[in-house]
């Protein structure tokens, strides 16, 4: 599937909003080597590292990268309205940190595709929140025109494939935002299960961010960091220079949380961090106990935000003075404050933990569209197993938040 047309329709599906006027056209290409940089950059959000022209880049030298990318445009004009990177995961690869069949079990044994494989990842398989690239300057009925086409092409290519579904993974309250009114067009599925956790720094050093943790939370960071300095020392250090040694300890915490990955496949998205951003904002940060490695934090830098993108430890049984929280946390609070930067994003997972120490927890949303006609018909089968799966995820979410209401802000409102 290369290319597909949509000529002005007048009204969507739905019949709430117009499209916009003259048709869209969305072109398959199997690389941006022949996408001018600047067109692409200019669309993507520049708050989102995983839908940055150097960071997929860099995953397609890793052999990592998407299959093809989407790319909406009206008929004759090189500008770019919208752009959809589509991945294909198999299951015995896996992504690097999440799959849909992870989050989306019920229907992989509701529908049972050959092979285990339910369908391709659009948008981006980073496991941070998802944002879209999409023309900022369009009206919103434009901008669900450009989505709705992508998302369209997008099935069709998974129906060519054999495949029943679209995953949108990882949907930040943005993107959420601008498909929420395609969500009620096909089959589409719905289901809350992750968040976001991110640390927004006040002030102008680590003594600020303490300042603003209830004080028995401040007193357990103080007695965590003090064992910590105690028994370690900490050097910042370039990702690429330490692959080798940060790699194992990653593909091994990944294990024990259920998630298999060989180090070869880790070290490949490490290499891509390297690529994409550069020696000055792709770090290690490793942590050492009597000259031993007995903790390393991947750091990533864009603009005013840091990524802690990965957490890796060695499987020896070895002493633990608190080398989590200070390589996952506190470390990189000091480093973001030294570099001048606004914001931890401290991902997913742990949520509870790190929104004790001040982060905020952030709801990111997973959609799956049943792609093509057969595929929809096949996946309306088990529409009542994914409706238990999806209340199952709110489910989940809405007992923290009652049990936790201080870590849970507004931005629940509308999912729960």
């Amino acid at each position: 599937m290369n290319e597909r047309t949509y000529e002005k329709t007048g009204r969507s599906p739905s019949g709430t909003a117009p499209d916009m006027a003259g048709p869209v056209t969305v072109d398959g290409v199997p690389s941006l080597d022949g996408v001018d940089g600047r067109a692409w950059d200019d669309v993507a959000d520049p708050r989102d590292l995983f839908q940055s022209r150097a960071w997929l880049r860099a995953l397609e030298e890793a052999g990592e990268g998407p299959l093809t990318y989407l790319i909406a445009r009206r008929p004759g004009q090189s500008r770019i309205l919208g752009a959809l990177p589509l991945f294909d995961v198999l299951p015995s690869r896996g992504d690097y940190l999440y799959w849909p069949e992870l989050h989306f079990r019920d229907l992989l044994h509701a529908v049972g595709p050959p092979g285990g494989r339910l369908g391709l990842v659009a948008g981006s398989c980073a496991g941070f929140g998802t944002r879209l690239v999409v023309d900022g300057a369009l009206p919103p009925a434009d901008r669900t025109a450009v989505l709705r086409a992508l998302r369209d092409t997008a099935g069709a290519v998974a129906a060519d494939r054999g495949l029943p579904y679209v995953f949108f993974l990882f949907l930040h309250a943005s993107a959420w935002a601008d498909l929420a009114p395609l969500a009620r067009e096909g089959d589409c599925r719905r289901l809350a299960s992750v968040a976001q956790t991110e640390l927004r720094l006040p002030g102008a050093g680590f003594e600020d961010y303490l300042a603003t943790l209830p004080r028995n939370t401040r007193t357990s960071v103080r007695r965590e960091a003090g064992v910590f300095a105690r028994e370690c020392v900490t050097e910042s250090v370039p990702l690429r220079d330490v692959i080798p040694v940060v790699a194992p300890m990653v593909a091994n915490v990944r294990a024990k949380h259920g998630m298999a990955y060989g180090v070869g496949t880790v070290a490949r998205r490490l290499e891509a961090y390297a690529s994409a951003l550069g020696d000055a904002a792709a770090t290690a940060l490793l942590c050492r106990m009597g000259g031993r490695v007995v903790g390393a934090a991947v750091l990533c830098r864009l603009r005013d935000r840091l990524y802690v993108t990965d957490f890796g430890r060695p499987d020896d049984g070895g002493p633990d003075p608190f080398v989590y929280f200070n390589a996952a946390i506190y470390e990189p609070v000091r480093h973001a404050y030294a570099l001048g930067l606004r914001s931890v994003v401290t991902g997913a997972g742990a949520e509870l933990g790190k929104a004790r120490r001040g982060a905020v927890v952030l709801p990111l949303t997973h959609l799956a569209w049943a792609a093509g006609d057969g595929a929809g018909r096949r996946a309306g089968a088990v529409a009542a197993v994914a409706a238990v799966a999806a209340e199952g995820g709110e489910r989940h979410w809405h007992e923290l938040r009652s049990a936790h209401p201080a870590y849970f802000g507004s931005a629940w409102d509308e999912l729960l």
